[in-house]
């Protein structure tokens, strides 16, 4: 659980100053507990903040940041799942300057620039979450997922520090035996030592896994949660949740998602970014009522499992072959007729015409070259599938509004070496196109009762409310608030607001305009770049 801050100049600023800088985001990530550690030197200064309610019962991880005061050099390393987002401002407040924090507000504490990146918003609409290594602020950047920043002599690079391997297992029956005795061992370690652990249940193969391979490791002093709706209390993928639970006697928390316009202000400011769907605002109530109901400091999860293994990615139809970026891009969003241009004011238009888009930078183009290499397209999108949804999509909010609730999430199937063994055996990479879910095969020598078909509890709240006049509704969507914003045409969101009720098409686009607006009310932006 990284959560710390810092400022590395090329010069010889005075301790005092650097303090003073240190306490300032220190005050910001404080409110996440833990114990704070300073480092000040001439010029240089990190803040850290350790927590013992995150040990594990062992890991084997690299550290994520190494810092030579010698040499003054720092490494930072993203780990390829997507856990433990930084992000950096290179060159302020002078040049040769790197200030770095594991969250945007602690940036804002010490007067960085609130610039809104329009361009980070047009591809948020596209890709339904805003790629790497931008974020929904101008000049501020994330750390890739499997990249590592290195600051040395006063300059900064970025590089990728490594990559998914597609390549099959060759033989599908040895990779499950080892990959079962592997999810049981990093299980295991991903347990705490004390009892403030929970599990997370959605009715998929990799949650009802993850949650019997703990159970069985843990034993007393487990418990288990899920977010579900009134329609869901009854469906199969609640009774699966209910089977785990019940086999493993483990207390089930059920968690009823609740439609109110305000407690979006939390889910936006613990995302630091606007969003295309009610994904983030279901992930903040469960994660907050389980903390205020159970204490939970460590949630466990199936996360990433879904997409490591190539199933949503199989969705995806493919397109153009000459150009899979733009084919994964078009499939990316659900309702193309409904197109980004129509909700842009004048003035954002012209911008965006003379804006670099994320396409066009060094990061995307990579992506796009290593994708254009396999000679099976469906491959393809699967590796952009991997890079694309799993870092920014999947594993990020669910990261950072569990930090919000000083509570660690932990899955698994994000382990380095879970990850190359379950992308080994996914059906993409199989010659068999009847080859079997390898979490489903696992699942049933704990569980033998369960259903052959999983079925998976949605993770999205329905959302009318923010379409009716409420006090958020006057800062977000009024008219005056549009108007005063300049980001989108007044009359194609009133138009969104008569059809909300009917089109899922507007609803996406609502929520899009809304938590943009939001986010820029909250976070005090008033320039768009």
């Amino acid at each position: 659980m990284a959560v710390l801050a810092g400022w590395l100049t090329g010069e010889q600023v005075p301790q005092e100053i650097i303090e003073q800088t240190l306490t300032a985001m220190g005050e910001v990530l404080a409110h996440h507990g833990g114990t704070p550690a300073r480092s000040i030197y001439p010029g240089a200064g990190l803040i850290a903040f350790a927590d013992t309610a995150y040990a594990q019962q062992q890991s084997k991880e690299p550290p994520v940041l190494d810092w030579v005061p010698d040499r003054r050099t720092l490494v930072y390393r993203r780990p390829l799942s997507g856990v433990h987002p930084l992000f950096y401002i290179e060159n302020w407040p002078a040049e040769g300057n790197l200030l770095f924090a594991s969250e945007i507000k602690a940036l804002f504490a010490v007067g960085v620039p609130r610039r809104l990146h329009v361009a980070a918003l047009d591809a948020l609409w596209h890709y339904g979450s805003i790629p790497a290594p931008w974020t929904a602020l101008k000049d501020i950047h994330v750390v890739p997922a499997g990249s590592i920043l290195r600051w040395q002599h006063a300059k900064t690079v970025v590089n990728a520090a490594g990559d998914f391997s597609l390549e099959a297992a060759r033989s599908s029956t040895d990779a499950l035996e080892q990959l079962d005795a592997l999810l049981n061992q990093i299980s295991h370690d991903h347990l705490p030592p004390h009892e403030q652990v929970v599990a997370l249940l959605s009715g998929s193969r990799a949650s009802s896994l993850a949650a019997a391979l703990s159970a069985r490791q843990k034993g007393q002093g487990f418990a288990s949660a899920v977010l579900s709706t009134s329609e869901t209390l009854t469906t199969k993928g609640w009774k699966e949740v209910q089977a785990v639970a019940d086999t493993y006697d483990l207390p089930l928390l059920a968690i009823t998602a609740v439609d109110q316009p305000t407690y979006w202000q939390a889910a936006v400011l613990g995302l630091e970014a606007p969003c295309c769907d009610s994904r983030p605002l279901a992930i903040h109530q469960l994660l907050h009522t389980i903390m205020a109901e159970t204490g939970a400091r460590v949630a466990i999860s199936g996360l990433g499992a879904q997409t490591l293994l190539g199933l949503s990615a199989s969705q995806l139809a493919i397109g153009s072959a000459d150009n899979l970026l733009a084919s994964y891009r078009q499939r990316q969003n659900p309702h193309q007729a409904l197109a980004v241009e129509q909700l842009w004011s004048p003035s954002t238009r012209q911008l965006l015409q003379t804006t670099e888009g994320w396409e066009d930078t060094l990061h995307a183009r990579k992506l796009q070259r290593r994708a254009q290499q396999y000679p099976d397209s469906r491959q393809g999108l699967y590796y952009l599938d991997l890079h694309l949804r799993l870092a920014n999509e999947l594993v990020y909010p669910f990261y950072q509004l569990a930090i919000q609730e000083r509570m660690a999430i932990r899955s698994p199937y994000l382990n380095a070496h879970i990850i190359t063994s379950l992308i080994s055996i996914s059906p993409l990479l199989s010659d068999d196109p009847e080859t079997p879910n390898a979490l489903d095969s696992l699942l049933q020598r704990y569980m033998p009762g369960l259903s052959s078909t999983p079925n998976v509890l949605p993770l999205t709240i329905p959302t009318t409310s923010i379409a009716h006049d409420n006090e958020l509704f006057e800062l977000t969507l009024a008219p005056a608030a549009i108007q005063r914003r300049g980001i989108f045409d007044l009359e194609a969101v009133q138009d969104l607001q008569r059809r909300a009720a009917k089109d899922p098409a507007v609803i996406r686009a609502l929520i899009f305009v809304f938590t943009t607006q939001l986010f820029c009310h909250l976070f005090g932006i008033e320039e768009q770049a």
